[in-house]
Formats: C-alpha cells, sequence, structure tokens
C-alpha cells in the first residue's frame, strides 16, 4: 500500500513538473551572438553555467567568471566541448572582495576593448552575518554593491560596444526587501537576501535612468524558483522532497531563459529600466519603484563601495544625463 502511495505521488509530481514546464517562459529568439562580447558572473553552475552554454552556442564570445578557479575553469571546459566554441575563458572574480572586482576588470581589458552585454547572475544566500574585509555584510556584497561596483567601472567597455545590455538577476523575493539600514547587520538572512534582491532593480532603473539614450540598456529579471541540485539520500523521505523540487522548481536551463531572451532577443532592442519574469515584461513592487529610494540607494553604494564622484563620471564619461 505504501509502495502503491509513493508511484502516485511520483505520477502527480511528474505531470506538475510537466505543466510548469509547458507553462515556463521560453527564449526562442534565434539571434546569432557571433563578434559578441559577453560576461557571465557566477558561471560556474546553475543558472549562470546555463545562461553562459546557451550564448555559446550562439557564436559569442563568453566571460566565465566566478570565485572558484577549479570550477570556473571546469565549466570553460564543459562548454567548449558542448558547444564546439572555442572563445570561451575564465578570469578569476571574487565578489567578496572589492580589489578582486577592480582586478577582474583591468585584466579583461587587456584582452577585450568592449563589452556587448554583462548578466550579473551570481547570488548568494550567507546565513551568517559576517561582513567582507571591505566592511561590508557578506550576502548584500555578493548580491548586489560588488555588481553596482563591476558594472560602474564596466561602463567604458559597454558603451565602446552600443547598443549593449545590462542585465541584473533579481528575485521575486525583492517584495520583501527594505532599502532602511541595509548594512546594519539588524536584519536576518533571509531579511537581508530580500533587500539585496530589491537593491537590484533599485539600481537597474537608476542605471537606465542615468544611461538614456547612450545605447546601454539596463533591465533585472526574476528566473523564478530554480532547483540547482537535488538531493541525494536513501532515505524515502529526501527522495520525496526531491521530487517535490524536482516539480515546482524551475531546471537551472529554464531558469536562465529570461536571461538569455534578455542577452538576445531583438524584443529587447532599445528597451531598458524594465522588470521581466517568463521571458515577458513584469510589474515589480511599489517598492521598486521608488526613485527617491533608488537615488539614495546609490548615493549609499557609492561610499561603500569606495567609488568617488570623479572615478564615477570618467566611467559615465559624457553619458551620464
Amino acid at each position: 500500500m505504501l509502495f502503491l502511495c509513493f508511484i502516485w505521488i511520483v505520477v502527480l509530481l511528474i505531470s506538475i513538473k510537466i505543466f510548469n514546464k509547458l507553462s515556463t517562459g521560453r527564449c526562442y529568439a534565434e539571434t546569432v551572438m557571433s563578434g559578441k562580447v559577453v560576461v557571465v558572473t557566477g558561471a560556474s553552475g546553475g543558472i549562470g553555467f546555463e545562461t553562459a552554454l546557451e550564448l555559446a552556442r550562439r557564436g559569442a564570445k563568453v566571460i566565465i567568471a566566478c570565485r572558484n578557479i577549479q570550477k570556473g575553469e571546469k565549466a570553460v571546459r564543459k562548454i567548449i566541448s558542448k558547444t564546439r566554441n572555442k572563445r570561451v575563458r575564465f578570469i578569476h572574480l571574487d565578489l567578496t572582495s572589492l580589489a578582486s572586482i577592480r582586478k577582474f576588470v583591468e585584466k579583461l581589458k587587456e584582452s577585450e576593448v568592449k563589452l556587448d552585454v554583462l548578466i550579473n547572475n551570481a547570488g548568494a544566500i550567507c546565513t551568517s552575518r559576517d561582513r567582507t574585509k571591505d566592511g561590508i555584510l557578506k550576502d548584500l556584497q555578493i548580491n548586489y554593491f560588488a555588481p553596482f561596483l563591476l558594472t560602474i567601472l564596466l561602463l567604458p567597455m559597454l558603451r565602446h560596444a552600443a547598443p549593449s545590455r545590462i542585465i541584473v538577476v533579481s528575485s521575486s523575493w525583492h517584495r520583501f526587501g527594505t532599502t532602511e539600514d541595509i548594512n546594519s547587520g539588524k536584519h536576518n538572512y533571509i531579511q537581508s537576501y530580500a533587500n539585496s534582491k530589491l537593491c537590484n532593480i533599485l539600481f537597474s532603473k537608476e542605471l537606465a535612468r542615468k544611461l538614456e539614450g547612450t545605447g546601454i540598456d539596463v533591465n533585472s529579471l526574476n528566473p523564478g524558483q530554480v532547483n540547482t541540485a537535488l538531493y541525494r539520500s536513501s532515505n524515502i523521505l529526501e527522495k520525496i522532497r526531491s521530487l517535490m523540487l524536482y516539480a515546482f522548481f524551475k531546471s537551472p536551463a529554464d531558469g536562465a531563459q529570461t536571461s538569455v531572451y534578455l542577452a538576445v532577443s531583438h524584443e529587447c532592442d532599445q528597451v531598458s529600466g524594465k522588470y521581466f519574469e517568463d521571458c515577458r515584461e513584469a510589474k515589480p513592487s511599489y517598492k521598486a519603484e521608488d526613485k527617491m529610494a533608488a537615488a539614495k540607494l546609490w548615493s549609499i553604494s557609492q561610499d561603500l563601495v569606495k567609488l568617488t564622484q570623479e572615478e564615477t563620471n570618467q566611467c559615465f564619461g559624457d553619458t551620464q544625463s
């Protein structure tokens, strides 16, 4: 009887998975990316890897930017093996270090003069309230402050490639976020994650306003709930849990669809400052539309990442509006 119940549960969950698969937004654009240079952060696995893989399939030169050298180099080998595109390489990037971000930018400039697409994909949930050497809460730095600095420093290369695109991976959790006292440490790790995801959208909208008319488009997205690793256990309850994750969560490849869509689709030409879900424009929370909060966050971010106004002006050139 127990075995029969298990079979019925499996059948039900597979049916749910099929329904979710059919209803998930997909990128149907057939755009070829030959000659394009793309940076994907956090691309050693999960959504980032699948995004990089698909862009490499389309002929792009893809830069895998992540902290773990072994995983990054392994991802490069896998992508080259799967796509036969040898224009894939790894450059070390540790988002918990502002110095590493600057080093990454200089390293990228040694081999590239332009950047067509920047995908700020890397993210983390940190249960501890540890701070980086830069004095910023670790999860906030990885998810928001580091991408802020990286993006600003790469603006000259993006401007050189215009029309170019900046893509910021956020989350539906932004709806529970706040920008008040975000680096104080008073929020629990779940709230802190939500805060960082709200910051992602506010940043993308503020940056889009500042870059209006430059040919650099900036958009954010929610990839959906993604199952990045199935549990492996002989325990039947864990197997059921794994099946539930499989049924209700997207695969990494499905989770990457909106990132790919924003990177390649001509439907997104000259579309900027928007928020997307399932390859469609969606409405974020009212907090993500707060222009005053976005401007205040920008000022706080500049200070925390030690970006002077002079340096910011140099990165923007004559583009800042």
